[in-house]
């Protein structure tokens, strides 16, 4: 799988850190339609300490943030106008979240040692709100599949 982007470079547009960023690295990318990304599930994942430490399976929660982060970046990468090799402005993007609209089912477990496969498309963007169609899958088997609503909203419009 050639990487289209890595970690270092996704965090030049997310502002997630680690161990929060979901995202190891962007495989594909089709502006303004789909983008697909790899999360490397290790079995050093906090997490796992805790979630059920005699069969540690990746938590839906997680799986579901690593989904909306990869419908984030999308969005981020179209407004940006992006292409491969294209550095990133440095410029202060709006911030993408969900909206609160999360619509998935969760079909299998996910096992440390999983490269999971995560893939959106975009249903239909209205301004800064978008709906997105998601996909999380390892070793071939969906994992996880829905719907998110996200949105771009201005830093300086978000109330503390």
């Amino acid at each position: 799988m050639e990487a289209l982007l890595e970690s270092y470079q996704i965090t030049q547009i997310l502002k997630y850190r680690h161990p929060f960023l979901l995202i190891d690295k962007v495989t594909g990318y089709i502006p303004g339609k789909e983008l697909t990304a790899v999360k490397a599930v290790s079995m050093g994942e906090p997490y796992f300490a805790g979630h059920f430490p005699d069969f540690p399976i990746m938590p839906g929660v997680l799986i579901t943030e690593a989904l909306a982060q990869a419908s984030s970046l999308m969005l981020a990468l179209d407004d940006l106008e992006w292409e491969k090799g294209k550095p990133f402005p440095p410029t202060e993007r709006p911030i993408i979240g969900v909206l609160g609209n999360v619509q998935i089912n969760f079909l299998k477990s996910v096992l440390p040692g999983c490269l999971l496969q995560l893939e959106v498309s975009i249903d239909w963007r209205k301004g800064p709100a978008c709906s997105i169609h998601v996909k999380a899958s390892a070793e071939g088997s969906v994992c996880a599949k829905g719907k998110v609503t996200v949105m771009s909203i201005d830093k300086s419009k978000l109330s503390v």
